[in-house]
């Protein structure tokens, strides 16, 4: 399939789009960031894996991310809405972080202390990683009420696709079924991301939009894992993305036929071609990004955009 002829293929106007609003936002995210950093977790600003980098490119696509779900879900894309994106990029960076980066029994452990967070409301912080992390959360929930039926709904089913994700770290015998179980954990842990994400930012969600936006989370996370495909492999974490036969092709046809769901289920407008915009940038440099790890033997080199 030529992608360049397809009816959602993106306009110059919506690729120009997407590359002006990633330098604003990651101005935004620094100006968001910096001052928990410095309060919180300063020893990350030292690092010289550039962590804090990571962090604020992450930030900058929620941003871009929260952008366009504002606009489909019909209201703008004001300061205060930019803010509470911004928060939930650092927030995800840092979740992401206790998961994937620090070995099985740190992800347990943040799976089972975030399940207390939501069960009791309260415990004594160990790191100065999790005082960074809640201190981000605590601004997060100032700005939401999370008991409102669909957020809380949402954060429920995420921190739940975060368990089971960890759950299924260790690798057995690759049989369909748990290829099946694989994709459907990253279509989970993505999909109720992006719905957490758009309850923080509009009053409410209409319900015929909710499984359409997951689909566009769900398809992050399978470019994401694409991307991440060698460093995993080297972290012995197995993902859907990392065990697929054909990686780029099963990437490709995941591509399409979620990009097309997109544009024909949400409604025309500046936001859905913003959205599909984003996505097409982003699955090309996380498939640039996998061939030159694939070339150079796994290297660190990340994509900061």
């Amino acid at each position: 399939m030529d992608l360049t002829k397809a009816s959602w293929q993106p306009t110059a106007a919506a690729h120009q789009r997407v590359a002006d609003l990633i330098g604003r936002y990651r101005d935004k995210a620094r100006e968001i960031l910096y001052p928990l950093v410095m309060s919180h977790y300063p020893a990350m600003l030292a690092g010289d894996d550039g962590e804090y980098r990571k962090m604020l490119e992450l930030c900058t696509k929620m941003m871009v991310v929260g952008h366009a779900c504002t606009e489909v879900l019909g209201h703008d894309y004001d300061e205060r809405r930019q803010r509470v994106a911004g928060l939930y990029g650092g927030c995800c960076f840092l979740a992401d972080s206790f998961l994937d980066d620090f070995g099985d029994e740190a992800a347990e452990h943040y799976v089972a202390r975030f399940g207390a967070l939501l069960a009791s409301g309260w415990f004594e912080l160990q790191t100065d990683r999790e005082r960074l992390f809640y201190g981000v959360i605590a601004r997060l929930f100032a700005e939401r009420d999370v008991l409102e039926p669909v957020t809380r709904q949402a954060i429920a089913l995420l921190h739940r696709a975060q368990a089971q994700d960890v759950a299924m770290r260790r690798a057995g015998d690759m049989s369909a079924s748990r290829l099946a179980e694989l994709k459907a954990c990253a279509r989970n842990r993505s999909g109720h991301a992006i719905l957490v994400l758009c309850a923080f930012l509009v009053p409410q969600v209409p319900l015929e939009r909710l499984a359409t936006l997951f689909a566009a989370g769900a398809l992050v996370m399978y470019i994401d894992d694409h991307g991440d495909s060698f460093a995993d492999l080297r972290d012995r974490r197995v993902t859907y993305m990392n065990q697929v036969a054909r990686p780029e092709r099963t990437l490709r046809s995941l591509f399409v036929a979620h990009v097309e769901r997109l544009h024909r289920e949400l409604p025309a407008g500046t936001g859905r071609d913003l959205l599909i915009a984003f996505l097409t940038r982003y699955y090309v440099t996380r498939v640039d990004k996998n061939r030159h790890q694939r070339r150079q033997g796994a290297s660190a080199w990340a994509v900061y955009e």
